[in-house]
């Protein structure tokens, strides 16, 4: 069974409720992964400490977000980063 969407009182339903109301559908598809990084979701995901992404955004080898005091790095800028940094086989 579906929560209800009632209004508030500005006639408009809370965020939380419309989200909700999805359903099982709506919430998987906001489940698929994080569509961006964190510093410390990609320090984990690399195997790297938080101050070496930290010092790589520093230097401007790697590409973020900052969004209010968070950074958010897009997972097409991490793909160009690693291929940059291949170390070719001699």
């Amino acid at each position: 069974m579906q929560p209800p969407t009632s209004p508030d009182r500005r006639g408009m339903a809370h965020p939380v409720q419309i989200a909700l109301s999805g359903g099982k559908e709506s919430m998987k598809a906001k489940l698929g992964g994080p569509t961006f990084f964190t510093e410390r979701s990609l320090a984990a995901y690399l195997a790297v400490s938080d101050r070496t992404v930290r010092n790589w955004i520093r230097r401007g080898e790697l590409p973020s977000y900052k969004l209010g005091a968070a950074r958010r790095i897009d997972p097409a800028d991490v793909e160009d980063f690693l291929s940059r940094h291949r170390d070719e086989a001699s």
